[in-house]
């Protein structure tokens, strides 16, 4: 194996957060290209092209599992559900491979017999180190308040 592209697999991940955020500062819209983490375009991977403005993803440790991190629920029930945890993340910035993160919130509303499912913002920025992160898994692009 080349020293070049054990370079590249190592920062493979640190790469594609990178892109995704470069992608959502453009934030275009376009109705070409197929889905997938480097897809040039912000939106196209979504049936109905509307404004969007995020590229979710989730991001896996070296042992395999979802990075979960912790975030405060400002609308709980009771003090268990104060602090709640969420594998679904938004790229607010890149330096390298130390980025920015924001925790986004998964909510289900149900309306006349039909679930729909939507992220919203939390106030839980979290700094990484990408190079501790072994894969990345994109989600449909998104429009979130922010």
């Amino acid at each position: 194996m080349s020293s070049k592209s054990h370079e590249y697999s190592r920062t493979c991940v640190c790469d594609v957060v990178q892109f995704i955020n470069d992608l959502q500062d453009a934030a275009v819209e376009d109705s070409s290209c197929p889905t997938n983490c480097l897809n040039p375009v912000l939106g196209a991977n979504r049936e109905k092209h509307s404004h969007v403005n995020t590229r979710p993803f989730i991001l896996y440790t070296k042992d395999g599992g979802a990075f979960e991190p912790f975030y405060k629920n400002h609308h709980f029930d009771s003090c268990d559900d104060l602090c709640e945890k969420s594998k679904f993340l938004r790229v607010e910035n890149v330096e390298g491979c130390c980025a920015v993160v924001r925790v986004l919130k998964c909510v289900c509303e149900h309306h006349d017999g039909h679930s729909r499912v939507h992220f919203e913002v939390t106030d839980t920025c979290i700094t990484l180190d990408l190079t501790d992160f072994i894969a990345i898994q994109c989600l449909e692009d998104t429009f979130v308040n922010l």
